[in-house]
């Protein structure tokens, strides 16, 4: 076995003591370099690759060879996480556009008007495909059905692209570099949380300001009505605890506390309890400062893991870190100061995490271009927490166990997804009767992966 394979071998064995409450060899580091970072460092403009994921192979093998981390630090051409602008200029996306500078941005936008509230409330994922989806991107015309549909095939037949040409250089990475080759398949998703899916894609953050106070009632019920779709959308089919359901949290800590528990809460908690109940993590980016919530974060479901991008390390590791996994509160900005900082930061960080597990590092937030850090800094800082955060009780037990507290799931909590996008079973049986009882599993995924396609279009 090469020396490449059994690091990678004991990254495994690392990951999966981590996430089943054993103490790991060593803390588990999961750095993210973004693709316009890559490009910079290989001295590559920020458009062409956009248009040619392969022109990252070089610059991607050299920086990985800088970094020490356990996953691999640069992902495949993914619709999220990189927002290839190619295939969003295809769909005539408003949501997220090039900026002149190369990168993608998400302005704030308007997907529905706040007397609209009804027709969301009534038919939701209906409404999204016909009034938002349409606003979000000018190119899916319901008006014009043949023009929609080439579209949406020309903007696949482009991620598809885009994926395949990145695929090969991200698994050269993968064995190069020895890394952690992820959870397993199927075990992860994304979400949002309702009151934030309707603040990012529906009203903006200035118009679910106005509503909080204007249309109190209906954002609520609104709230209540989007929560099946969106716990669908994100739930994992085969559930393992390494994998995951990422959901970034973006309007608490821009709320009044008496706002924050009327309106925001009680639809997220149903859904990462409900999550729980079927052995699903939930990984949240608390975004901002969560001080003042950690009370609440106390009542979240056992195991959830819980990236913080500000915060006092010691009050959060002594509120929550018996019984969650905390990640993140490294200030990426540190990298721009002097090696012996980062060094000394490091090792400090370390000493109030690391008693006890539990502890995931990574920064406070990914960074982006290439001026935000300084890749001798970042290489220092990889190889100190390489060496120093090395366990010397590995394999004891540690933390508490994903849904300790014995959830159980409740389909009653979640109203039944209907649309007429969504063929039922006595629909097709009705067109066609010939159809046999096996076709149902076929005719569940097909129906799921119509919800994934447009609701990744409004996260």
């Amino acid at each position: 076995m090469s020396d490449n394979k059994k690091l990678q071998e004991n990254r495994i064995k690392n990951f999966h003591d981590f996430y089943n409450n054993r103490i790991p060899d060593h803390v588990p580091t999961g750095y993210m370099i973004s693709h316009y970072l890559v490009a910079e460092y290989g001295g590559q403009n920020l458009f062409d690759y956009q248009y040619d994921y392969g022109r990252l192979r070089e610059p991607a093998l050299a920086l990985d060879k800088r970094i020490i981390s356990d996953v691999t630090p640069i992902l495949p051409c993914s619709q999220v996480l990189n927002r290839p602008a190619e295939f969003y200029q295809i769909l005539g996306s408003q949501s997220f556009v090039m900026g002149k500078n190369g990168v993608v941005q998400h302005p704030e936008v308007v997907g529905m008007q706040s007397d609209e509230y009804r027709a969301l409330i009534d038919d939701p994922f209906t409404f999204l495909m016909e009034t938002v989806i349409p606003r979000q991107y000018k190119n899916l015309d319901p008006c014009d059905g043949f023009k929609t549909a080439t579209t949406i095939m020309k903007a696949q037949s482009n991620l598809d692209k885009s994926i395949n040409a990145s695929l090969p250089w991200f698994m050269e990475i993968t064995e190069q570099g020895g890394h952690y080759p992820g959870a397993p398949a199927g075990s992860s998703g994304m979400t949002e949380a309702p009151f934030d899916f309707i603040a990012d894609q529906l009203r903006s953050f200035s118009g679910v300001s106005m509503d909080i106070r204007r249309h109190r009632s209906e954002l609520k019920e609104a709230c209540e009505a989007l929560l099946p779709v969106l716990f669908e959308w994100g739930r994992p089919p085969v559930p393992n605890a390494e994998g995951s359901v990422f959901i970034p949290l973006h309007m608490p800590t821009f709320m009044r506390e008496k706002d924050f528990l009327d309106l925001w809460l009680p639809t997220f908690k149903t859904m990462i309890e409900q999550y729980a109940a079927l052995g699903v993590r939930c990984n949240i980016f608390c975004e901002d400062d969560w001080t003042r919530y950690l009370d609440v974060l106390q009542d979240f479901p056992a195991g959830t893991q819980m990236w913080f991008e500000f915060g006092d390390p010691q009050l959060i590791k002594d509120k929550l870190g018996d019984k969650m996994i905390i990640q993140g509160l490294f200030p990426v900005s540190a990298l721009r100061g002097t090696k012996e900082e980062v060094v000394s930061k490091a090792r400090e960080l370390l000493d109030i995490m690391m008693p006890g597990g539990g502890y995931y590092f990574h920064f406070d937030k990914n960074p982006f271009l290439l001026n935000e850090v300084n890749i001798d800094n970042w290489a220092a800082l990889s190889e100190t927490v390489a060496k120093y955060g090395v366990y010397k009780n590995a394999g004891e037990a540690c933390g508490t166990p994903l849904n300790a507290e014995g959830f159980v799931f409740s389909p009653s909590k979640f109203r039944p997804i209907e649309s007429k996008y969504l063929t039922t079973w006595e629909a097709l049986k009705a067109e066609n009767p010939l159809v046999p009882e096996i076709a149902k599993g076929n005719l569940a995924q097909l129906n799921n992966e119509l919800i994934n396609f447009f609701m990744y279009l409004l996260v």
